[in-house]
């Protein structure tokens, strides 16, 4: 895949996401993208660019000049706006609406893809977050100074989680489970039963009168005070 087409995906999905990407991030987002493929690949990357160590962190100058490409031949929109942290200076922002940009999925590793695709949705907003991740967390950056050209020799995949043994249960203990899970629900079905006709029962009972009565304790709340023996009389 050339670099540009990455550069496409990546903007195409997280515009899918409801994200515009700076060119800081979409910058990183390449890095990992190189990073995620390097760990597939023994240490090869997707683009072959010369990542350093710089104050973001991870960057280079061909990673730029392929962003300004893919937006000046239409492949990417790009915004840009007046900075309200410091004059002189501005900003962009990327997207792409393009639908043909999603068969490219069918260029990239399922592995791969669905790490990107989750990094984006994760940090694509987020730029500290974002810096702090690749900063902190990927394995080129371990033990680098500023200038320092990035090893992706280092990239190695993330150690599977590790089965839990359980323990076997005898075949005895099973089937006296079952049994007694049989039992519980044929005791269940009984008592339900015995609920539906006991209230088959009481329904006869309903009479206007009873509900006249459920009207009333509905209503406003009798006066304190009040003594005497209400008495209920059932016909028979």
């Amino acid at each position: 895949m050339k670099p540009v087409d990455l550069i496409r995906y990546i903007t195409w999905h997280a515009t899918q996401e409801g994200i515009r990407l700076s060119t800081n991030r979409l910058v990183k987002f390449l890095y990992l993208a190189d990073l995620y493929y390097a760990r597939f690949k023994s240490g090869q990357t997707i683009t072959g660019f010369p990542w350093r160590f710089v104050y973001y962190g991870p960057y280079c100058t061909e990673a730029w000049n392929c962003i300004e490409e893919a937006s000046k031949t239409g492949y990417v929109c790009k915004e840009t706006f007046e900075s309200t942290f410091a004059e002189d200076k501005e900003y962009s922002l990327f997207s792409c609406n393009d639908p043909d940009t999603e068969k490219l999925e069918e260029q990239i590793h399922i592995g791969i893809l669905s790490k990107l695709q989750s990094a984006i949705k994760r940090f694509g907003d987020d730029t500290p977050l974002l810096l702090d991740h690749v900063y902190f967390d990927t394995e080129p950056m371990e033990g680098v100074k500023k200038g320092d050209l990035l090893d992706f020799s280092k990239a190695k995949m993330p150690e599977p989680l590790k089965t839990i043994q359980l323990r076997k249960i005898p075949e005895e203990k099973i089937k006296l489970a079952r049994e007694k899970i049989k039992l519980i629900g044929k005791k269940l079905n009984k008592d339900r039963d015995k609920l539906i006709k006991d209230e088959r029962n009481v329904e006869q009972y309903k009479d206007e009168s009873y509900y006249r009565f459920i009207k009333l304790l509905d209503g406003e709340e009798l006066e304190v005070g009040l003594k005497g023996t209400a008495k209920i009389k059932l016909p028979r």
